[in-house]
């Protein structure tokens, strides 16, 4: 029964759905032909406006006067003037012959002299003879008479509104001399191919008979062409279309409340309201730009199509007020949620807009800064704003100079290109002895000097000398690398093959000794040669694992003094038997420095074993602890026993010894060892030599 229901109510309502979009369109197409009617009438009555104005009539007059000043000069005529040389000086006077021209291709003409002999004749496209004996035949003629005096007279000869146009005329011919026009006159023309000014006398006509006639079809091609017609609609068409659009809307608004109305929306009724105004919106646009052409499509009678187009039109329609009607069933709140796009999008809209006005702030602020940065107190940007200022007035000044402008503006350019190519050339050349010059030091020659004016590439000379200073550096690092190398090699075989060889030569010794208290000796000096390399090789892999940072500190906080007594305390039969005098000076309060006790402990023993074994005997050595500035400082002097003339950079080096002889016993690694120590803790570490004085400073 519900089933049953359903079904007759969705029949209804399919069915005045129907009727409220059809019937429209069918009130619409029965007024087609009354609209047509009135069409025309309007048209009738534009066309009537503008044949019997003024404007359109005294451009016959005009013509007149332009095809006399035009016509062929009688060979005692001293101007000699081409016709087409006086159309240009009709152009430039107040004669009307921009009108004439637009006129010219609709129009029939015939000119004839005082004795009635043809002078001139037009007949456009009429195919027809111009005689007064056929001015029927036209729906526009005339007949315009001058006198010897050049005074005009004019006769309708054809149309509709003769009555009006003599009227008209007979107006236009009193204020014609009033106004000047068609007088005789004087005016000034540059002749262009003789390159001077020149003055022409403009005459009347004289002893003259024009007629002018115009067919229907050119009459009415002129008035569409030149003068606005209207496009066929009244505003009553616009006025019914509008009341019953209202109509279907409001039909739509109503309809579902009949207690027979199908209930159920389909998902069409559900669109976004910005999309259902938007298509309504375009609908009437496009409705409003063609309702004349619909209108008149077919002449005044309605065919299938326009049945199509108003049922379109009247269905998009109701689809809209429907939509729209849910802001009454839905409540306004609720349709806004989920209707309306711009609300439920809203925050990715404002989002959006915070996002583009921040990228517009952004373009303007960077527009701001870079106008605030501009500096005219610096050189560059004073001479970019003096070329772009002496370029703007240049070229204002161009633009005041109407036609004479472009040739200025030619020779402007032409300056411009001269000027740019010769500075671009100066420019090329700086940069190419700049290439040269680069070239040079790319090729090995780092004493290459620049005596050349380089121009805007002067700031560059300084940088280069800069890049010679530092290849000569690297070249000098390099070849010390490379003679440091060759020593290390060299040391390393010298003080691995002592010990060795004295090793060798005992153990050799040993086997053929039968006396047990010299192969006890041998012993003795195999354990020493034995454990002096032992002690080489671990200094060898103590110093290989400090320079490639190899190596696990242990960090704690360690008493500097503390630790420098313990291993003052260690060495203290060596330093007895090096007959030095150590004078220390140690602060009262602790010195704590976070360290490893045990590299720490090693870079003292190896700078106390240095001075033992270099130090001259029965000498102060002078060692000092302080802390300054938050930091641990060690210092040590004393007077070498040998001359000093080493290279205080490079005695920390591996293998490098202030004994070049040799002579002593080490192994060159000690200082180098300490310093390593020094700087993997992150310390300073510091020799200077003054005469026979060796100073080290060390700092945690």
């Amino acid at each position: 029964m519900l089933d049953t229901k359903l079904k007759g109510s969705r029949k209804w309502t399919v069915v005045l759905v129907i009727l409220a979009v059809i019937i429209p369109g069918f009130v619409i197409m029965s007024q087609y032909w009354e609209w047509h009617v009135g069409a025309e009438t309007s048209v009738e009555n534009e066309e009537h406006s503008v044949v019997v104005s003024k404007d359109f009539l005294k451009t016959f007059l005009d013509a007149g006067f332009i095809l006399y000043n035009t016509e062929s000069k009688k060979e005692e005529d001293s101007e000699n003037i081409s016709a087409e040389h006086m159309k240009d000086i009709l152009r430039d006077s107040n004669s009307g012959m921009q009108q004439y021209e637009r006129l010219y291709p609709y129009l029939d003409y015939r000119v004839k002299d005082a004795d009635g002999k043809e002078i001139a004749r037009s007949t456009a496209d009429s195919g027809e003879n111009l005689t007064e004996s056929n001015m029927s035949l036209y729906d526009l003629g005339m007949k315009v008479t001058y006198d010897e005096y050049g005074n005009p007279d004019v006769r309708i000869l054809a149309g509709d509104y003769k009555s009006e146009q003599s009227v008209a005329m007979r107006e236009i011919i009193n204020e014609y001399d009033d106004y000047g026009w068609g007088s005789e006159q004087e005016v000034e023309h540059y002749n262009e191919e003789e390159d001077k000014w020149e003055t022409v006398c403009l005459e009347k006509p004289k002893d003259r008979t024009y007629l002018y006639a115009m067919t229907a079809s050119n009459l009415l091609d002129y008035i569409d062409n030149y003068e606005y017609m209207g496009y066929g609609e009244t505003d009553f068409m616009r006025n019914v279309v509008l009341i019953l659009v209202l109509v279907v809307a409001v039909a739509a608004w109503l309809l579902p409340a009949l207690p027979f109305w199908y209930p159920k929306e389909f998902w069409i009724l559900k669109a976004p309201f910005e999309v259902v105004l938007c298509v309504f919106i375009a609908m009437m646009e496009i409705l409003g730009n063609n309702l004349w052409w619909i209108s008149e499509r077919a002449g005044g009678s309605a065919d299938i199509i326009d049945f199509f187009i108003w049922t379109i039109v009247f269905t998009v329609t109701f689809w809209a007020a429907t939509c729209l009607r849910q802001v009454y069933t839905m409540g306004v709140q609720t349709y806004m949620k989920e209707r309306m796009l711009c609300v439920r999008y809203w925050q990715y809209i404002r989002r959006g807009w915070k996002c583009i006005v921040s990228k517009v702030r952004g373009w303007i602020s960077r527009c701001y800064h870079f106008l605030d940065r501009i500096d005219l107190s610096r050189k560059s940007d004073r001479t970019i704003f003096k070329i772009v200022a002496v370029n703007f007035i240049v070229l204002a000044l161009v633009c005041m100079m109407w036609i004479g402008g472009i040739f200025a503006l030619v020779i402007y350019s032409v300056v411009l290109f001269w000027l740019f190519r010769k500075y671009f050339s100066e420019l090329q050349e700086k940069y190419a002895a700049l290439l040269r010059i680069t070239g040079e030091i790319a090729r090995g020659n780092l004493d290459v000097e620049i005596t050349e004016d380089l121009g805007i590439f002067n700031p560059f000379i300084q940088e280069i000398q800069k890049i010679q200073t530092g290849f000569k550096k690297a070249v000098d690092e390099e070849v010390k690398s490379q003679r440091m190398k060759t020593d290390l090699i060299t040391n390393v075989s010298h003080d691995l093959k002592t010990p060795l060889t004295a090793i060798i030569t005992y153990v050799n010794l040993l086997k053929d000794e039968k006396d047990a208290e010299k192969q006890k000796d041998y012993i003795g000096i195999l354990e020493k040669k034995s454990m002096r390399l032992k002690a080489l090789i671990e200094d060898l892999f103590e110093i290989s694992k400090a320079n490639s940072k190899n190596v696990t500190l242990n960090i704690v906080d360690v008493d500097v003094v503390n630790l420098f007594k313990q291993v003052k305390l260690e060495l203290d039969d060596k330093i007895a038997a090096s007959n030095l005098d150590f004078r220390c000076i140690y602060p009262e309060e602790k010195v704590v420095a976070s360290l490893d006790s045990q590299k720490t402990y090693r870079v003292f023993e190896n700078l106390l074993v240095n001075i033992v074994k270099y130090a001259m005997p029965h000498t102060r050595v002078y060692i000092e602890i302080t802390k300054e500035e938050g930091e641990a400082v060690v210092r040590m002097k004393n007077v070498s026993a040998a001359e000093l003339d080493f290279n205080t950079d490079e005695i920390t080096e591996r293998f490098v010894r202030g004994d070049e002889s040799r002579n002593t016993e080490g192994s060159g690694l000690g200082l180098a060892i300490a310093k390593s120590f020094v700087e993997l803790q992150k310390g300073k570490f510091k020799i200077e030599t003054e005469a026979d004085l060796f100073k080290v400073e060390v700092r945690f």
